[in-house]
This record gives structure tokens, C-alpha cells and sequence, in this order.
């Protein structure tokens, strides 16, 4: 297996090639700053930034091969060229390029593929399913969360020469968007975490939001193996009538005995947990750097992909323990006042929000708790009762304070109230900066000790109240 060459990316992408055709690529960017010597630049048409205006900055960054918009040097004014030693690739459509190399790089790879799906925790999965993988294989995996249309192919055509394994998590917006993108990865194990309500706006039911998701299964070649969730009842109802071959994972076993089962979750350091885990005979114990039991589901996905993969437990769990995970996913930081935040603000839905109200509350112990929480998008009908849920499992929970930031937040605050939740606890906000002052009242009111989290949908940008509120702040 080698590089590829300019010739044959023209070759695959069935393009006009201007320049030299023997030069080497490896690699891709979209974006003209991030090249570093060797790399296609997919110059991708946009509505407010357009790569066909920093195809000269890609060549001065280091990128070898430009591929562009045939329609966009049709003009006298702009004749088509490449400097010496560069390329210039036209097609009919970037994106169609790009998606096209995808799917051709990943054959030329030879690598088995993961993909991961699911309402919640697909991101944390993924990132596990690396680290427990890389124990004793080659692994490349999505950064961050890049797991749409663009996405998800960069990431194929970026994983370098000798990959093994490509983990990729796979977002979806409505029906057929997964399929589209198994056909640019065709998976040999599909992932599905969970079936919840996010995206219940776009897919008006939950039984539409299982269709989308299973479309990964449904991908799967006929050895192809399906990880679930034994504790999700429409995984498992959709598992049962399907042919492949499915592996469960799970602790109580609600509706089906998992093959690989987590039990006896205990806290472990500061924000960890440790648990037992069991698979056809071999046990061992995790110790897993992270809290609450929707990560110890997402661990026990990870360990069970392992197995599949002929990784043990012991190392897996090995792998488990030097876990890095994408950003912005339930960090722990030092806030003003001596108060500890827990900063979990990529993402919101209310499965995800009732996660991790129970994480602050276990992991506050006897101190006071604040939950700063934002609007949560995309559930459709079902908006008013899932913000309604969130302030009825806050009040059930004894959380001290909470501030609400967002107009559609306002339903946490009245599910609060329904819930017998006393008035004098809430603060209702309408943006960020106004709940990041009465927050610092609070926490410079109760003083050092108390746990505070900040949670809500990416478009709240939630993060930012987290800068005000750290330590370095003040």
C-alpha cells in the first residue's frame, strides 16, 4: 500500500488535472490554515466562507493538490492553473469528490471499520472504543464529533497509512443520512448506544428516530456483528427482528440478559467510577475515569467491541483507564469562591441532562449544588415535557439552586415548581451573561465546597458561562 498520487486521486474523482501528476498526497484539510505539507485542500463551497477564495493560502500552507469547482473557472477572467510543484483537481462537485476518495481510501486501507450511532453518548463511545481498541491495534478515529457528511469522510481520507481500525461515530438529522454515510464507510460492527428523543422535531416520532439509527445495522454485511444496549427497549426490539449478529451489553439486563454485563458501580477518585464487568467466563474490574452510569453503559459498548475484536477485558480495561475524551464532555474544573464546575456544555437532551443532574448530586455528596441549565433543541412536541422533566428530576433530586438560562429553559423551572421545588431556589435567564452574575452571588454566597453544573444545548454556547465562572475569572 502507498500514497496516493495526484494522477490517481484524478483517476477516482474523474477530474481534469492541471500540474504535476506524479506528486504525492496524503491526508486532507478544509480548511486552508490547518494544511501542513502534503495534503488535498477541498476547496467546499459555502455560504459564508467559500474555499475557492484560500485555494493561493492552501498552495502557500503546504497543500500539494487543490481540488475545485470546474464551474468556478469557466470564466476568461480566471483561467485555471497550478504553481510549480502543486496541482489543481477539477470536478463536478467537491463534496461528491471527497466523499468518492472516502470511500475509495478506506478500501485501499484494508481496515476494519466501527461505526457508532445513538441518541446519546455516541461521542464518549467512540472515544472509548479507541482507547480499549488501541490496547493492541492500529486506531484511527472522528476528532471531536465530526460525524456528518463532511465529516465523517475527512476523517477516513486523514487516517494514515497502517490504520487497522477506523472508529466512526455517525450523526444523522432524518432518514437516510446514516445509510448515506455507511456507504462511504461500509462498517463490519455497528454501535448503537441508545434510542432517545433527540431530533424528535426533525423525525416527529421516536419510532422514526429508531428507523434512522438502525440504518447502520441494516448497512452491516451479513458476518457484520451489532453492539446493544440490553437497558434500551426499542434497541432491543429492533435487535430481535433483525439477522445479524448482536452482542448486548448492560447492567440489570431490563430487557434482555446482556452478553457482556457491568455490576457493582462504586464512586472511584474524585469524578471516577469503578465497577465489575463480566464476558462468558472472564471477569475483571475497571476502574473507569469518569462518573455516572450512562458512561459505564458506554464503557461496557467499548469493552464489548473489544471482545468482538479479540481484545481481553483486562486490557481493554487497561485502555479504559488512560481514556482521553473529546472536549467539553463533563470536565471538572475550578470555579470561583472555591466552587468545582462541572463543565458538561457540548450537548443537551433530556436523557443527557437527567445523567448528569444525578452525576452533580452523587459526586457533591453533602455540598450545596447549583444547576445552571440552558434551552435543549430538536425535541419537537415533546419540547415543553422534556424541559418539564429535567426541573422534576432536579427537585427530586435535592439540588440546592438552579438557574435557568433561555426562554424554552423556562419549563425547567416551572417542572421545578410542580415538583414542590421552593421559589426562592430558581433564577430564571434570559442569556448567559445575566445567569453568570447571579451565579457568582451564589457561589460567593455559599462559599467554597459547593458543585456546580452547566449543561445545555450546543447553540446555548454554555461554555462561555463556564470561562466567567472559573477560577481564573475573577
Amino acid at each position: 500500500m502507498h500514497k496516493w498520487t495526484a494522477k490517481t486521486v484524478a483517476r477516482i474523482a474523474r477530474g481534469t488535472l492541471i500540474g504535476d501528476s506524479d506528486l504525492e498526497v496524503q491526508g486532507c484539510v478544509i480548511d486552508s490554515r490547518q494544511a501542513r505539507g502534503g495534503e488535498m485542500f477541498f476547496a467546499l463551497p459555502g455560504e459564508q466562507v467559500d474555499g475557492h477564495d484560500y485555494i493561493e493560502a492552501a498552495w502557500q500552507q503546504g497543500a500539494v493538490l487543490v481540488i475545485a469547482d470546474e464551474a468556478r473557472f469557466q470564466s476568461p477572467e480566471r483561467p485555471p492553473y497550478a504553481p510549480a510543484g502543486k496541482a489543481l483537481l477539477l470536478v463536478k462537485s467537491v463534496v461528491t469528490a471527497l466523499q468518492e476518495l472516502a470511500q475509495a481510501w478506506r478500501y485501499e486501507l484494508g481496515a476494519k471499520v466501527v461505526g457508532v450511532t445513538g441518541s446519546n453518548g455516541k461521542t464518549t463511545t467512540k472515544d472509548m472504543i479507541a482507547a480499549v481498541l488501541s490496547r493492541r491495534l492500529r486506531v484511527y478515529r472522528n476528532k471531536e464529533n465530526h460525524n456528518n457528511e463532511l465529516g465523517l469522510p475527512l476523517t477516513v481520507l486523514n487516517a494514515p497509512l497502517g490504520t487497522e481500525i477506523l472508529v466512526l461515530e455517525m450523526g444523522m438529522r432524518g432518514l437516510g443520512e446514516i445509510k448515506a454515510l455507511c456507504e462511504i464507510a461500509k462498517p463490519d460492527i455497528g454501535v448503537v448506544t441508545n434510542i432517545g428523543t433527540t431530533h424528535l422535531e426533525l423525525l416527529l416520532t421516536q419510532e422514526r428516530i429508531a428507523q434512522a439509527k438502525w440504518e447502520l445495522i441494516e448497512a452491516l454485511p451479513e458476518e457484520g456483528i451489532a453492539i446493544v444496549n440490553a437497558e434500551d427497549s426499542l434497541s432491543v426490539q429492533k435487535a430481535r427482528q433483525d439477522l445479524h449478529s448482536i452482542r448486548f451489553y448492560g447492567l440489570e439486563g431490563v430487557f434482555i440478559e446482556p452478553d457482556l454485563k457491568g455490576s457493582q458501580l462504586r464512586p472511584w477518585g474524585p469524578l471516577g467510577t469503578t465497577f465489575d464487568v463480566s464476558y462468558r467466563g472472564e471477569s475483571t474490574t475497571v476502574n473507569l475515569p469518569l462518573p455516572g452510569k450512562h458512561n459505564v453503559l458506554d464503557a461496557l459498548a467499548a469493552l464489548t467491541v473489544g471482545k468482538v475484536l479479540g481484545v481481553s477485558l483486562s486490557e481493554g480495561c487497561v485502555g479504559l483507564g488512560k481514556l482521553e475524551l473529546s472536549k467539553m464532555r463533563l470536565e471538572v474544573r475550578y470555579g470561583i469562591f472555591g466552587a468545582t464546575l462541572l463543565n458538561d456544555v457540548y450537548n443537551a437532551n433530556p436523557t443527557s441532562m437527567l445523567a448528569s443532574l444525578q452525576v452533580l448530586k452523587e459526586r457533591a455528596g453533602g455540598n450545596k449544588t447549583l444547576a445552571i441549565l440552558g434551552e435543549m433543541y430538536e425535541l419537537g412536541t415533546s419540547s415543553e415535557s422534556g424541559h418539564r422533566e429535567v426541573g422534576e428530576t432536579l427537585a427530586k433530586l435535592g439540588i440546592s439552586e438552579l438557574i435557568t438560562v433561555g426562554k424554552l429553559a423556562e419549563e425547567i423551572a416551572q417542572g421545578a415548581r410542580g415538583a414542590g421545588y421552593a421559589e426562592e431556589h430558581i433564577k430564571v435567564t434570559t442569556t448567559g451573561e445575566e445567569a453568570v452574575t447571579k451565579a457568582k452571588e451564589l457561589l460567593e454566597r455559599f462559599g467554597p465546597g459547593i458543585w456546580v453544573l452547566i449543561k445545555g444545548s450546543r447553540g446555548m454556547k454554555m461554555e462561555e458561562i463556564t470561562t466567567q465562572l472559573e477560577e481564573s475569572g475573577i
